[in-house]
């Protein structure tokens, strides 16, 4: 086919390994390459060669009940393998098994049970009337067997229905079926006669002898019958049965080539027939007996008559070994017991009698003893054999079963008589084990046969009646690696009936082409007569080549072989092995397959010795000797007079037996009588190789279809012409290819015949359509246009173009229309934008004109400046003249002042130093105890901690521990804090100390160099001896001080050196604690809004404020002018800590502190840090503290003290943290240490303090010191000094007013939503409602500009680092104080938490219609957790094994239902975390839902594109729905009506819910390439109509408006009608299944998660352009979101498994500075 006739956009199927045959579309095509795109990845692109097959495939078709299933196949517009294929599993998938190929009954076996589908109602609903043939003429095995029962009623002629497939097919139960309608059909108003009880009774007998379990079955029909249902016409019938009608009055059973060789040995995996191991299990009932009385579990009024049956011989199955050849023995859900009393029922109700049968399981018992026979040579004789000592018992018991000798026995089978001489001589070991074979196989044989004969015998068949219907259940085409003559019986079988079947279809096909009156050519037809000559024919056949080869002395399997590939070499149905000289291939009409041929010659021999024969004739059994008596077979040998004629062929020869012979006789017999029939085929079809319920195997249906020759009738139809649609269907497609002129021309023709004819006619010329070598390229029949594949290929091509070419001419129209009004309203813009530019310009022309005069008078200015400085520096030199003068005169009288002085200074300086070196070694001293007492304090506290910690951490929920985990790193986080600031103050110190030092040793240095030359003056002056020696003396003195003061200065500038290096390496202490702090941190969830509010702008606001000292205040306006409020218990050390703190860093207060100290009120104002502060010292009397009270609403920061070592002082003063909260101040929660670091342990609960000043939105401490705690408060922004100086948002920057506006505004604002601007109208609080209160600092670092700067993370939940996979929120119920939230994740873990309401949540509860829970009366489920959090777990979920997909409350929010890829949805009970229900499914379940208007019934999707709606109560399929592809979300709209599925294709499915069990498809939209992950519905709200929010992997969300239109005389409601799209926004969205939600906020937001970290958040309000915002926190994808019905929190959760929880701030209670 020539690759240039594809055009682009062509729907084809191309092959695939994995699915056989895969949709594609064509992208390009040349005559190298066809490039196509899948539909499983749209973006990929897949090369083909020119040579690759693919097929046409036409777009997908909707009805009510979804995709278009077709009941004929023949229907389909294009009839190839992957259009029956694929049509096969659309209906396979909504459990509709049967389908009709034309003739064919394609019957799929489901391996479970189907409701309804073969009900007695149904069963009587085929029976055809005049008033239900038409809807009768559904696919279906009753409407097969109606159709044959109708041939002999109405035309009087015999009929048969071939069922055939391979094991595992169900050809079995089809057969009952067939049966079963039959009798009915066939009996006197619908009783059941005993014929008909015989008939039905006969299935399960021959199951017994003739089925075993395979690999691919566990009842395995291991033989071929045709069993022949006989009926007389003119009787009456069935009620309401339309024309004549016939009753069933006889019936007949043939079988065909039992499987013996499975009595000796079996695969392992398999088992033997049944029977065996029925009998042996009722055996192994009986203790100590063998006698068996029937019925023992079976009730008596059950069966026909009670019996006594002796079961000697049958024991455990492990004592056989025909039994053990194989591990599996036993049967899934059946009681052998049980069956083997069914068989007994059913032996007495065919009419064999006890007798008989106990005589048939005698020869069972002796077939399993046969098989415990083994051999040996005997000691003299190695070629030789005899039985062997240790299986005595089984042989004596063998023999006696038969009712022959022992020795009898064995002699038969250990030694042979030669026919000439009459003498016997010994066979080997391995002829003796075959001989035993082959009586066990010719006993079960015989057996077999005999039940057969006695079914006939008691059913009872006339020959006097000719009219019959049969059922031909017959073994498919078998191909395995290695093939025996076995299968070469059963190919041949299926090549007979191919060719029956073909010649049968190539009759119905030309019947349809007479019936239209089109010509057709019979070589367009294939044909199979030659293989089956090749193989039956009578001299060269293979079958006569092999009955000969066997006749011929010393024949051989590889002279067989040689001989076949000499005789067909070069045939085209025949192939040689030749690296296999033994093999031989024979190309049938499913395939080719090899055949090996060792064992050929002796499978089709198969006699038994004569010893053996004459053995068993002798028997004192009647019963064992007339069953080799009356078999043709063994008769010649026991009654050779009376049989020697008979056996005799047509020459007067002895006729030879061969088992090909026989089976080609009886199939010989069996193709006669059907040649004489009307065949009607049902083919059965194994849909997986492993017995599944709802799994299809491509690759295995494909193999069947092609086995069972359904292909082939695919092969005729497309032999012919393959393409047929109406005339109608022909002039609305293609109209369109001709011009205008001919359509109109054409058009007014009423025959819609003739006008099909000439617009093809028309066509035909004018694109030349190509013409095939014989024939017609189309024909136009009576009712249908007929094409041939190129013909249709090139009008579809040249309407695909033209629809291409019109698409592109649209768009292209549609983008010029737009862009001209984008240019228009983009030069209106320009023009305004320039007019406001100049105007800018002049503006700035202004104000430099305005910096020049401002320049000239500064330069004034500054000139006046300079010459004051000029005058004052000479005035100022003058005086300097003056005062050096008189400098001279003083300096002079000065100098003796001076030495006297320098000496008196030198000794203060001396014992200043010694004072200062006490002091730094005592201050040394006590700051190492201090340490030493801090650290064994804190490993005692660590200690005590670790203990409560394991104490209460079994109680405790995780996120708790993360709370006090973020506590503990806090109030290091102070600690080290306060600790560096001290270390930065000593550091500090020492330095001033250093300096100080250095410049006294400048000084003393300077003195003792003066002090050494007035000793050298003073010795070169000396008078007198006496004088000399003073002065040396006291030199001497000073000397060694010197020296002494030298050796001072040496240990003092070490003892600087080792501070200065304690100084730095506490400092590098410092900077590692906190890093790992910080580190730590990073990994901590945010648990509170105080958490959030400390620290993030403290560098920004310190570098804020001005040099030079200034007075930490309000901001006026403000009543709190007192910064500092210290209060607590009486005894708490506020006071000292006080004086201590006023001691260090301004003792000039001191003065005035203790004059104050004894007052209850005692005001103090301290400078710290160039900063003045306002301090209150409140009394801890019980007196004052209605003052104390009072002062809370007067005071930026409330310091609440409390002593570590008394409890009830931190009751006290958690009592007064919630009074100061209350009033408005910030609170610090101060602990006293001081007791503590004097030896007295701690006595409080250190995280209760902390977690309390938490709540009260404050800080915390523990230190003996107030400076940290001061230093901290001091370093925190100024909450009230912030003045915002921004706009309103939202106000026209254009329109002073706010409200009138021109049109140019309009028309800018116009354009700006075009490209992003600002919303207009009115100011937008963004998502979510406010449901928490914020402070001061939090608003003056919050973005005004930003509406979402209020919008903040209080909180972050991670249960595992699984990924979470869906979130929802539960209902909001008025008297329940929190609202459910659960969450899935990937390990198939559910968890469910509660989120406690905040305050404002409560008052918004009072004013909203929710609805109460008043069962709910637990006070534990009311009250929220003792921590800060608001949240707490629920329950939990544990049973999924793999992702959860999907999760939603039931509607009393009792239950929680979830979906999973471990192909489940279940039901749990949310309180007690219970699994209530299991519905499983056969493929993953990516989605389910409720009905709205039935709560007891939902809708899941599986990924076998099925919408399957379940009965909750009983688990019942109440409908099965087919889309084309996977259905990924479902969503009921408002009304309950319309329920939207989205696809794994980007497609929108609308289903209506028609009723309370029934869902309807009405129309289907193509979103999107990327597939729909989450589908959410919006009502109709600010004047937009309801509309969709959709999330599709291919990085976008849409919203889709929904049209409804109003139904005629009803007020609400409407029909769905129509999806449009009206935006496309960008979310980062390609792989992960994303979810997204709506916030009614505002005019509404669209929330959705993204892959690129963010929440992305956009605004469907009128006139916003969609903006988007981003919410930015996680650190890995945001997989899901969701918003609670409240509007008030936002849930995020990413691949990690952290869900962040998000709220907005309501700052409207803090008034603007």
């Amino acid at each position: 086919m020539d690759t240039t006739h594809y055009a682009q956009g062509t729907l084809i199927w191309i092959r695939d390994d994995a699915e056989v045959w895969l949709k594609a579309e064509i992208v390009t095509s040349n005559d190298k390459e066809i490039i196509v795109k899948t539909i499983e990845d749209p973006d990929a692109r897949v090369v083909l060669g020119p040579n690759e097959p693919i097929f046409l495939r036409t777009s997908d078709v909707f009805t009510s009940e979804g995709l278009s299933v077709l009941d004929d196949l023949t229907q389909l517009t294009h009839l190839h393998e992957p259009a029956v294929l694929s049509s096969l599993q659309n209906r396979f998938d909504i459990d509709k098994i049967y389908t009709f190929t034309g003739p064919i009954l394609i019957a799929l076996n489901p391996f479970k049970l189907i409701p309804g589908l073969y009900d007695e109602e149904v069963l009587k609903s085929f029976i055809t009337t005049k008033q239900n043939a038409v809807a009768n003429s559904k696919p279906h095995v009753f409407n097969t067997s109606n159709a044959a029962y109708r041939g002999i009623c109405d035309r009087q002629k015999s009929q048969t229905v071939l069922i055939s497939g391979e094991s595992g097919a169900g050809k079995t139960e089809t057969t009952k079926h067939v049966m079963k309608f039959l009798a009915l059909a066939g009996s006197e108003d619908g009783a059941v006669t005993n014929v008909e009880k015989q008939v039905l009774e006969s299935n399960p007998l021959l199951e017994a002898f003739g089925n075993a379990r395979t690999l691919r079955n566990d009842n395995s029909s291991r033989f071929g019958k045709f069993i022949e249902l006989q009926f007389r016409s003119g009787q009456k019938a069935f009620e309401g049965m339309a024309g004549q009608n016939s009753r069933l009055c006889g019936a007949r059973i043939r079988t065909y080539l039992l499987e013996k060789v499975r009595v000796c040995g079996q695969q392992e995996g398999e088992r033997n027939y049944h029977i065996f191991y029925e009998a042996c299990a009722a055996a192994a009932m009986l203790s100590g007996t063998s006698v068996y009385n029937f019925p023992q579990v079976l009730a008596e009024q059950k069966v026909k008559a009670k019996m006594t049956l002796d079961l000697q011989g049958f024991s455990d199955l492990s004592n056989f070994a025909y039994m053990t050849r194989s591990t599996c023995r036993t049967w899934k859900h059946v009681n052998d017991v049980e069956m083997f009393e069914r068989r007994i029922h059913a032996m007495q109700t065919i009419g064999i009698d006890a007798e008989d049968i106990s005589d048939i399981f005698r020869v069972i018992a002796a077939v399993l003893h046969l098989g415990n026979v083994k051999f040996d040579p005997p000691p003299n004789n190695s070629e030789g054999s005899r039985a062997t000592q240790e299986c005595d018992a089984s042989i004596e018991l063998a023999a006696k079963l038969m009712g022959v000798e022992r020795k009898s026995l064995e002699c038969a089978l250990c030694n042979k008589t030669n026919l000439r001489t009459g003498s016997q001589s010994p066979v080997s070991v391995r002829m003796a084990v075959d001989n035993r074979d082959a009586l066990a196989m010719a006993l079960y044989g015989m057996i077999f046969d005999l039940v057969v004969h006695s079914t006939n015998i008691s059913i009872g068949f006339i020959e006097e009646v000719k009219l019959f219907v049969g059922v031909l259940e017959i073994f498919g085409f078998e191909c395995f690696k290695m093939n025996s003559l076995e299968q070469l019986w059963i190919n041949f079988t299926n090549e007979l009936l191919q060719n029956l079947f073909i010649s049968y279809v190539f009759k119905l096909e030309q019947q349809l082409y007479e019936r239209e009156g089109i010509p057709w050519h019979p070589l367009d037809f294939p044909d199979n007569t030659d293989a089956v000559d090749m193989l039956q024919s009578k001299c060269s056949g293979i079958f006569a080549i092999l009955d000969e080869e066997c006749v011929i002395p010393q024949g051989s399997d590889q002279g067989f072989c040689n001989k076949l590939i000499k005789r067909y070499k070069g045939h085209r149905r025949f192939d040689e092995v030749k690296c296999k000289p033994t093999w031989f291939v024979v190309k049938h009409f499913a395939g080719p397959a090899a055949y090996c041929t060792d064992g050929f010659l002796d499978t089709n021999t198969n006699q038994l010795s004569i010893d053996i024969i004459e053995c068993m004739g002798s028997s004192k059994t009647a019963f064992v000797a007339n069953l080799f008596k009356k078999d043709k077979k063994y008769a010649e040998v026991l009654n050779k007079d009376a049989v020697a004629q008979e056996t005799k062929g047509p020459g007067g020869k002895k006729k030879k037996y061969t088992v090909s012979s026989e089976f080609k006789d009886q199939l010989t017999s069996l193709m006669d009588i059907v040649d004489l029939t009307e065949p009607h085929f049902i083919r059965c079809i194994k849909p997986n190789p492993q017995n599944e319920p709802d799994r299809y195997d491509r690759k295995g249906v494909t193999e069947q279809l092609r086995y069972g020759g359904v292909l082939q009738v695919v092969q005729v139809s497309r032999a012919g012409y393959p393409v047929r649609i109406n005339h109608q269907e022909c002039w609305d497609d293609y109209k369109v290819l001709c011009s205008a002129q001919v359509v109109s021309g054409l058009k007014h023709v009423d025959d819609l015949k003739l006008r099909a004819q000439k617009l093809l006619d028309h066509l035909t010329e004018e694109l030349s359509i190509p013409k095939p070598m014989h024939g017609l390229s189309w024909a136009v029949g009576k009712t249908m246009v007929f094409f041939k594949l190129p013909a249709y290929e090139r009008l579809k091509r040249a309407r695909l173009e033209l629809l291409i070419k019109s698409t592109t001419l649209i768009q292209a129209c549609w983008r010029r229309q737009t862009k001209m009004k984008m240019y228009k309203a983009i030069r209106l813009f320009t023009r305004h934008i320039e007019a406001i530019l100049r105007l800018k310009q002049a503006r700035l022309d202004l104000q430099r004109r305005r910096q020049l005069v401002a320049a000239t008078k500064i330069q004034a200015h500054i000139r006046r400046c300079l010459a004051q400085r000029k005058y004052r520096a000479i005035y100022k030199k003058i005086v300097q003249i003056q005062a050096w003068r008189k400098g001279i005169t003083g300096r002079r009288h000065a100098k003796e002042y001076r030495r006297y002085v320098s000496a008196r200074k030198i000794q203060r300086n001396w014992r200043r130093y010694q004072d200062q070196k006490v002091y730094t070694a005592l201050k040394k001293a006590l700051y190492l105890a201090q340490e030493r007492m801090r650290l064994t304090h804190a490993k005692k506290q660590m200690q005590k901690l670790k203990k409560e910690a394991k104490e209460v951490g079994a109680l405790m929920a995780k996120s708790q521990k993360a709370a006090e985990q973020a506590a503990e790193l806090r109030k290091k986080n102070d600690e080290l804090e306060a600790v560096q600031l001290q270390l930065q103050s000593e550091k500090k110190s020492l330095q001033g100390k250093v300096k100080q030092l250095e410049e006294s040793i400048q000084t003393m240095q300077q003195s003792l160099e003066e002090v050494k030359q007035q000793a050298d003056t003073a010795a070169k002056l000396a008078a007198d001896k006496s004088k000399t020696i003073v002065e040396t003396e006291r030199l001497e003195g000073m000397q060694k001080q010197i020296q002494e003061r030298d050796a001072e200065l040496a240990k003092l500038r070490q003892d600087i050196e080792e501070a200065k290096a304690s100084s730095v390496q506490n400092a590098q202490k410092l900077q590692e604690a906190e890093g790992r702090y910080q580190q730590l941190l990073k990994s901590t969830a945010m648990q509170s809004t105080a958490g959030m509010n400390m620290g993030a702008n403290r560098g920004q606001f310190q570098a804020a404020n001005q040099p030079g000292p200034s007075r930490m205040r309000p901001a006026a306006g403000s009543n709190r002018n007192v910064n500092i409020q210290l209060c607590g218990s009486v005894g708490v050390g506020k006071t000292a800590l006080l004086e201590n703190l006023i001691k260090e860093q301004d003792p000039d207060q001191m003065t005035k502190f203790m004059e104050q100290k004894a007052n209850l009120m005692s005001h103090h104002q301290i400078k710290l840090d160039e900063k003045l502060v306002k301090l209150l010292d409140c009394s801890g009397n019980a007196r004052a503290q209605h003052l104390v009270k009072e002062w809370f609403g007067r005071t930026a920061w409330v310091f609440v003290v409390y002593d570590m070592s008394k409890q009830d002082t931190l009751d006290y003063a958690l009592e007064l943290t919630r009074e100061a909260h209350q009033a408005g101040a910030k609170v610090f929660l101060f602990g006293n240490r001081w007791s503590v670091d004097h030896g007295q342990p701690v006595e409080v609960d250190l995280m209760a303090a902390k977690d309390a000043a938490v709540r009260s939105e404050g800080m915390s401490m523990e230190s003996a010191s107030l400076i940290d705690a001061v230093k901290l408060v001091l370093n925190q922004p100024d909450d009230e000094a912030w003045d915002p100086s921004m706009g309103q948002g939202g106000i026209d920057p254009l329109s002073p007013d706010g409200q009138r506006r021109s049109s140019i505004s309009a028309a800018i604002d116009s354009v700006k939503s075009w490209f992003g601007g600002a919303e207009r109208g009115r100011a937008n609080q963004g998502v979510l409602r406010p449901s928490l209160k914020g402070t001061k600092q939090m608003k003056v670092a919050r973005n005004q500009n930003d509406i979402n700067a209020d919008l903040r993370p209080v909180q972050e939940l991670q249960d595992s680092e699984s990924a979470v996979t869906c979130i929802c929120f539960g209902q909001e119920r008025a008297n329940r104080a929190y609202i459910l939230l659960a969450t899935a994740s990937k390990d198939g873990t559910v968890v469910i938490y509660r989120c406690y309401r905040t305050e404002m949540e409560a008052a918004y509860v009072a004013d909203e219609a929710f609805p109460s829970d008043k069962e709910q009366t637990n006070i534990a489920f009311q009250t929220p957790p003792p921590d800060h959090s608001n949240i707490s777990m629920h329950s939990r979920l544990n049973g999924h094994s793999r992702a959860i997909t999907s999760i939603f409350f039931n509607l009393l929010e009792d239950q929680l239902v979830t979906t999973s890829i471990d192909k489940s949805v279940r039901f749990w009970g949310i309180d007690s975390g219970e699994m209530l229900k299991v519905f499983t499914d056969s493929s993953p379940v990516p989605v389910a839902t409720f009905l709205p208007f039935n709560p007891q019934v939902f809708v899941a999707a599986n990924s076998n594109a099925v919408l399957r709606l379940v009965n909750v109560q009983n688990g019942m399929v109440l409908q099965k729905l087919k889309v084309e592809t996977e259905v990924r979300a479902l969503k009921f709209d408002d009304t309950g009506l319309f329920l939207l599925a989205g696809t794994k294709s980007g497609s929108i499915h609308v289903l209506e819910a028609s009723d309370s069990s029934t869902l309807k498809f009405k129309f289907k939209v193509q979103l999107a390439r990327g597939g729909v992950t989450c589908i959410t519905f919006v009502m109709a709200a600010y004047g937009q109509p309801p509309c969709l929010l959709v999330n599709t992997s291919d990085s976008s969300a849409t919203i889709i408006d929904c049209t409804y239109t109003q139904q005629q005389g009803n007020s609400g409601g409407g029909v769905l009608t129509n999806l449009a799209v009206r935006q496309r926004v960008r979310v980062a969205h390609s792989l992960l299944p994303l979810k997204c939600c709506y916030s009614p906020s505002g005019q509404g937001y669209l929330i959705s998660g993204s892959e690129d970290k963010e929440v992305y958040i956009y605004s469907l309000a009128k006139g916003s352009n969609y903006k988007m915002q981003y919410l930015k926190h996680h650190q890995v994808p945001v997989v899901a979101v969701a918003v609670n019905l409240q509007d008030t929190l936002l849930a995020s959760a990413d691949s990690l498994g952290r869900i962040v929880l998000w709220r907005r701030i309501d700052m409207s209670h803090i008034p603007n500075d």
